[in-house]
């Protein structure tokens, strides 16, 4: 109850709203978010796959903990590019905005549902476009958020998550070309 009464407040004044939540500092919310975002992943690739509840299960795991691990590298990014500009901030209020954000990967659930409804209408291909449309609005709500909070230019608090972003999308294609060189090892 408490999550649709932190909504309607955000409905209502969105600056009074993140700065309650952010104050507030509730890990439990965060976690919440970050818990609809594992979902809105899984759900989006494994509907319609015939995978097993176990398997599942084992996915939402295993996602679970790489959302909350990529909140924590964002979060503590972000906070120290916040820092260079001088500005007042934690990386725990960070971590909570982010993972308000993680509602926004619900809308996955929905094109993937619609999409299973309807497999003659081949939605599939419009996947990579609603991946697409939930990141820019996930970017768009926490640079919102950050621009609210903080009181910054949103060039700044644009930077501030693409500064966040990068060292990740670095780790994951070194990842990535490691994981090429182990399977090109084996072979």
């Amino acid at each position: 109850m408490h999550l649709l009464k932190a909504y309607f407040d955000y409905m209502n004044s969105p600056e009074k709203a993140l700065h309650a939540l952010l104050e507030e500092r509730s890990f439990a919310q965060a976690c919440m978010g970050y818990f609809a975002a594992t979902l809105g992943w899984v759900l989006f690739f494994n509907i319609g796959s015939g995978a097993t509840a176990a398997a599942i299960l084992l996915k939402i795991m295993v996602v679970f903990v790489a959302e909350l691990t990529a909140g924590y590298f964002l979060a503590s990014f972000c906070g120290l590019y916040l820092d260079f500009l001088k500005v007042e901030t934690s990386p725990a209020k960070l971590f909570v905005l982010i993972g308000s954000a993680g509602f926004i990967k619900g809308l996955l659930i929905a094109f993937a549902l619609i999409s299973a409804a309807f497999p003659a209408a081949r939605l599939v291909w419009l996947s990579p476009l609603a991946l697409l449309l939930v990141f820019g609005l996930q970017l768009g709500y926490l640079t919102r958020g950050i621009k609210r909070v903080y009181n910054i230019s949103y060039p700044r608090a644009l930077g501030a998550w693409l500064f966040a972003f990068v060292p990740m999308l670095v780790a994951l294609g070194l990842l990535f070309v490691f994981m090429c060189w182990g399977l090109m090892l084996l072979f």
